[in-house]
């Protein structure tokens, strides 16, 4: 690595780091591409992500009624009471669903049953990626750079929200850091980039105010003859990194000195993450992504207090304070008029064994529950419990019923508005289309302005799985000029063929031999590069 690269990407490399209002943020501020979407639409909206690090146990928190039995014999010291004298029984969350789809919810968790009870929760069930890693590391690090755990995906260089934000905006069009990270002194791989002017300036101990006067001193003034050179290239450089860090800094006081809370929050880390979020959402911040933190999910040991107070507990204690903050959070938006601009979704690395171990807790598992929150959410269940009847230690990957990718591609592009330009550079289009799940209500979901044709989407691709050649058939009401596409499940594009589609059935032979095995994507393109459907696929 040259000396030029290596100070670029070192001591004063990644978006600012400073304190906000008591806790760490990193700000992401580098982005390349313009955004297409009307700004009146999406300029306010931004997405809040709460990490829960250490891999949540979603059987003690979403518990399904109808397999209660086998669940207190996979957990017979560590389960929940569903008796209905115990007056610290688990939550019924939903007596109206149908008897297979009804669970129950942790008693800390009344909060988050308040929120389903308004329309403003949807759980998603049996999130996971195909191939799980049961490090805390290296699954973390998968799920913020976006990969799966194949070999072929499993070493991307950058993160999902980097990959987006470059993707989707224009540095140009935004005075703020287009996404903010709270409460971690390690700048989160989701936004990491390789793009040369991420900077990092660790401030750690500044107040909000305090960060601006300090950053504005870093330096030394700027000199007024910079030399032609590798040197002078550097100061140059050094000189842009701080003149931009100083604008951060100043706008940041400012929204956060503009903003205000209408609501009083908990006394937890959680909670002061996202008062000082909704603060400065308040204040007039237009960044897009914002990534808080609640740590303490990895209860091999004394998930539950005791046997005979199994509601007590790291465990319930951890969920009490997601349930307080998230509710003080949402009260906080609603009571502001700005609850239709964010939505929250939490997600973990991975989740815990059905099965519990011998020191009243839980060991590294993979699938569990995600939670997405807002008043633009769509209320309710996504999928259906997870089948126990054969669980011995881990849920079979095979019952996986929702890629955590699915749930972001869902709301950058239904919420964020992100088209499908956007959705391929984050590398999320096997996501994209007819495979995002019905979160954001209709009258909130982004209307990109692109005109697309009155088709009928009805594809089918045979044979299935393939070996050298398929039919791609696809039913239309009208005639177009199209195209068929072939992505990998990383996103790579790896065929374009361009199609006029007539009225009726369309029919097209494509000769994929020179594909490798696996799974791939078939996508219907319109004119406007909309997508109009997709298919998976299988090569021998």
């Amino acid at each position: 690595m040259d000396r030029r690269k290596f100070i670029r990407l070192t001591a004063l490399g990644s978006a600012s780091t400073f304190l906000v209002n008591g806790h760490v943020a990193n700000a992401f501020n580098q982005t390349a591409a313009i955004n297409g979407i009307p700004p009146e639409i999406i300029d306010g909206r931004s997405i809040v992500l709460v990490q829960l690090r250490g891999g949540n146990d979603g059987l003690n928190t979403v518990i399904p009624l109808n397999q209660y039995d086998t669940y207190a014999n996979l957990r017979p010291k560590i389960k929940q009471s569903i008796t209905a004298a115990n007056p610290n029984k688990a939550i019924e969350l939903d007596s109206t669903l149908a008897l297979e789809d009804q669970v129950y919810l942790h008693p800390e968790f009344i909060d988050f049953k308040d929120l389903y009870d308004q329309g403003k929760l949807n759980i998603i069930h049996g999130v996971g990626y195909p191939v799980v890693n049961k490090s805390h590391f290296a699954s973390r690090a998968l799920m913020f750079k976006g990969g799966d755990g194949t070999p072929e995906n499993s070493n991307k260089d950058d993160g999902w929200m980097a990959r987006y934000l470059h993707a989707h905006y224009d540095l140009n069009d935004y005075q703020d850091p287009l996404g903010i990270q709270l409460g971690s002194k390690k700048p989160s791989l989701g936004f990491h980039s390789g793009h040369e002017h991420k900077v990092d300036v660790n401030l750690a101990g500044q107040d909000i105010s305090g960060y601006y006067s300090v950053i504005s001193n870093l330096g030394n003034p700027t000199p007024t003859s910079i030399p032609e050179s590798d040197y002078g290239d550097n100061i140059s450089f050094i000189s842009g990194v701080e003149n931009n860090a100083n604008g951060y800094s100043q706008r940041i006081s400012e929204v956060f000195d503009a903003g205000s809370n209408a609501v009083t929050y908990p006394n937890t880390d959680l909670a002061s993450q996202l008062k000082t979020v909704a603060r400065m959402i308040k204040g007039g911040s237009k960044t897009k992504i914002y990534l808080v933190t609640l740590d303490g999910f990895d209860n091999h040991a004394n998930q539950i207090a005791n046997q005979s107070d199994p509601h007590q507990g790291q465990h319930a204690e951890l969920l009490k304070t997601l349930g307080q903050s998230v509710k003080a959070f949402q009260t906080d938006l609603e009571a502001m008029g700005l609850d239709e601009q964010v939505v929250t979704a939490s997600f973990t690395e991975f989740g815990r064994k059905p099965k519990e171990n011998g020191n009243l807790g839980t060991d590294h598992g993979n699938l569990g529950p995600m939670f997405i929150i807002g008043s633009a959410v769509k209320g309710g269940m996504t999928g259906t419990n997870l089948d126990l009847t054969n669980v011995t230690k881990h849920y079979d990957e095979d019952n996986m019923q929702h890629d955590y990718r699915q749930a972001f591609s869902t709301l950058l592009s239904d919420f964020l508005g992100a088209n499908p330009d956007s959705i391929e550079g984050t590398e999320f289009m096997p996501y994209d289309g007819g495979n995002k799940l019905d979160l954001i209500n209709s009258d909130q979901k982004v209307t990109l302005g692109i005109k697309n044709h009155k088709s009928k989407v009805d594809i089918s691709v045979y044979p299935n799985p393939i070996s050298d050649y398929c039919n791609v058939q696809f039913t239309s009401q009208n005639m177009f000029r199209g195209s068929i596409m072939i992505h990998n499940l990383q996103g790579k594009k790896l065929l374009t063929v361009p199609q006029n589609f007539m009225p009726g059935v369309n029919s097209n032979q494509l000769n994929l031999g020179h594909l490798s095995t696996g799974l791939y994507m078939i996508t219907i393109k319109d004119q406007g590069n909309k997508s109009l459907g997709n298919f998976k696929i299988i090569k021998r």
